[in-house]
């Protein structure tokens, strides 16, 4: 038995613990956020509000009016708790958590405008909460209480996931098993259900056990298109936590099915519930931080190698005529392969002076990031001869601007003192870094690298993109300069030595024009010309390009919302995430547009951003990353992971948008390609697009 003495100390040990253990705990409470708000009333009340009065109320301003709440140290997070307004007051249908590592997760709430919702624990510095979604007539919106914070008894963990059920509105021709059998990574969706006679609007719902943050979803229609093959299949996706996700169209037809991309939500079910009878071969869902499957490639594709330049000389055949006062292209042609020792030749007026610059893989900023590396002056015929070594650039695609040696060379000239841009094919040098710049905690949903051939058709059947605009109310062809059918084998769309995509313009016969020829330009869509194919809402779309150079070439980057694709509408957004125009290859436009838009300050929404200067290199020399992140009713651009612009105001945020990418002719300036023969290339190293 111990003694009284031994009970005593025993009992200071444990009063010492304890005291000690209360003195942690009171350590370890977090501090209140600071809150601050896009507008309206001052929202500090909103922390800690358990009753209906309103802490926060907007000042005319609905989607995309924002609180955010700012940590004073990095805090683990788990769940977040919307209170609604009482009285008159109008609060959120659904809000956008962006956390300060990228990631995000949209909350739905009921009726009463509340929400309480468990997450996989997060660390984080600040939460932005964007409203996305209001009643119809709204004109501002409020909130009486907010908290985000790690009190969540037991967080949902990422990744962890059991089985999935499937169901459907009727048998039909199988089981509802039938729509996930199948692995379409391999090409293979198992067997087709199809709905019971007399199941006019069929749906089919995925569940499973306890809550995962799912991101994309993806549906692979009929193995036929159907007596109404001309009105694409469509549906709607509707979770258990209340929200939903328009699926404007699904692709029919025995290749690629549609992905819808999505910002993470917490639900145990999705039910796709279908606008006319029709079959499906398989339905999946994906959790966030995983990359839907591509379907393996299985219709015509297009590649070429690049030639070698061949000697280059002064006395070379020039490859296009000269003309006075002019910096023309002599050799070699426009994307030859060269290896370490080049040489170019131009055409310019005896006795001219002439500097070769080329981007040598540095920082990208500034008009100084390319360097001189050759000179020459034009001999008694007409031609100068510029030697430089290649290995000192990037491998890959090559662009050599040659100006007139001046102490302030201009790009942006044009006509008799515009530079000559000669592209090339590096097989020297060292693979260029290549980083993208997405958001961390964003799920990577689509990425295109172009290493391996191009899979693509003029409207996207039986291939990964379309060779047309995907507009339900034009022909989808814009510009001065239509856009090829790859199987005319125009050679506007291809990859290039299967690690980089090739966009094209350049003359071909054409009896209708003056002198015999007509350039023609090319497309490239993530949907087919109905809207199916790669869609992602509230996304981050990026790329990495180069070129094309030239007055009057207009190459783009850009997104449209998928139901302006799949049926006529009056109304269609537009997200220019970059418009370049060859005349000013040191400027940029970055841009939105609400088309159809009945309000005229909305419908301005889209007035051009365009930078005339944009503090980056040459974008025709060096290459650069573009990218844009679509939230509710705004936008954010950057060129290389800087902010370069915004955007608000923009309309049907909510829908998934699809990208382009595109070497067009015109866009309202005049075209002159002469210079080099009429051709102008546009690369792209690779897309990828986040949620």
């Amino acid at each position: 038995m111990p003694s009284r003495k031994r009970l005593l100390v025993l009992s200071a040990v444990v009063v010492a613990a304890f005291v000690v253990a209360v003195v942690v705990v009171v350590l370890r409470t977090p501090a209140a956020p600071s809150v601050t708000a896009s507008s309206g009333t001052d929202p500090a009340d909103l922390v800690g509000n358990e009753d209906r009065d309103v802490g926060w109320r907007t000042d005319e301003e609905t989607v995309g009016a924002w609180v955010e709440l700012a940590y004073p140290e990095p805090t683990a997070v788990d769940r977040v708790q919307l209170l609604g307004p009482g009285g008159g007051d109008t609060g959120a249908t659904s809000a956008l958590l962006t956390f300060d590592g990228g990631g995000e997760l949209l909350v739905t709430t009921d009726d009463a405008g509340d929400a309480s919702v468990d997450f996989p624990e997060r660390t984080v510095s600040w939460v932005r909460v964007t409203v996305a979604g209001v009643p119809d007539g709204a004109t501002s919106v409020a909130l009486a209480g907010l908290t985000v914070d790690g009190s969540a008894d037991d967080p949902p963990r990422r990744g962890s996931r059991g089985p999935v059920t499937a169901e459907t509105s009727s048998e039909g021709s199988a089981p509802a098993a039938a729509l996930s059998d199948g692995t379409p990574a391999e090409g293979d969706t198992g067997d087709e259900w199809t709905p019971a006679d007399g199941d006019d609007r069929p749906w089919a719902r995925l569940t499973w056990d306890t809550p995962r943050e799912v991101a994309s979803v993806q549906v692979f229609g009929p193995s036929s298109a159907g007596d109404d093959a001309d009105v694409p299949l469509s549906g709607v996706l509707r979770f258990d936590d209340g929200s939903s996700v328009r699926v404007s169209a699904i692709a029919s037809g025995g290749h690629e099915g549609t992905t819808i991309a999505f910002a993470p939500r917490m639900a145990t079910a999705v039910r796709l519930e279908l606008d006319a009878a029709a079959g499906l071969r398989e339905f999946a869902v994906y959790d966030a931080g995983t990359t839907p499957p591509r379907w393996p490639q299985d219709g015509d594709t297009y590649a070429v190698s690049p030639q070698p330049a061949g000697t280059c000389e002064a006395s070379s055949d020039p490859f296009v005529q000269p003309e006075p006062g002019r910096l023309t292209l002599v050799c070699p042609s426009p994307g030859s392969v060269v290896d370490g020792r080049t040489d170019v030749v131009v055409a310019a007026d005896p006795g001219t002076a002439v500097e070769a610059r080329v981007w040598t893989g540095g920082p990208a900023t500034g008009t100084n990031a390319v360097d001189v590396v050759a000179t020459a002056v034009s001999d008694g015929n007409g031609r100068a001869l510029l030697t430089l070594d290649t290995a000192a650039a990037p491998r890959g695609p090559l662009t050599i601007r040659v100006d007139r040696a001046s102490a302030i060379p201009d790009p942006a000239t044009v006509g008799a003192g515009a530079p000559v841009y000669v592209q090339l094919y590096n097989r020297a040098g060292q693979d260029p870094a290549t980083p993208d710049t997405a958001p961390e905690g964003m799920t990577l949903q689509w990425a295109e690298e172009f290493t391996g051939p191009l899979s693509v058709s003029a409207t996207g059947a039986g291939a990964d993109y379309a060779a047309l605009k995907p507009d339900a109310s034009s022909s989808g062809q814009f510009g001065d300069a239509p856009f090829a059918d790859p199987a005319s084998e125009a050679g506007t769309l291809t990859t290039v030595d299967d690690e980089y995509l090739r966009i094209r313009t350049q003359p071909i016969p054409s009896a209708s024009s003056r002198d015999g020829t007509a350039n023609v330009a090319g497309l490239l869509a993530s949907t087919d010309v109905d809207g199916a194919g790669f869609a992602a809402q509230y996304g981050y779309f990026e790329a990495r390009m180069l070129g094309a150079p030239g007055p009057g070439t207009w190459p783009a980057f850009w997104m449209l919302n998928t139901e302006s694709a799949a049926r006529p509408s009056r109304t269609a957004a537009e997200v220019d995430v970059v418009e370049l125009y060859g005349h000013n290859t040191l400027g940029s436009c970055h841009t939105v547009h609400n088309w159809g838009a009945e309000d005229e300050v909305e419908s301005d929404a889209g007035a051009p951003s365009c930078l005339d200067r944009n503090d980056f290199a040459d974008w025709a020399v060096a290459w650069h990353t573009y990218g844009a992140r679509i939230t509710p009713d705004a936008v954010t651009f950057t060129i290389d992971g800087e902010v370069v612009a915004t955007a608000g105001r923009l309309q049907l945020t909510s829908e998934p948008f699809f990208f382009l990418l595109n070497l067009a002719l015109g866009g309202g300036w005049p075209v002159d390609l002469s210079a080099t023969g009429g051709i102008s290339d546009l690369y792209v190293d690779w897309v990828r697009v986040y949620s």
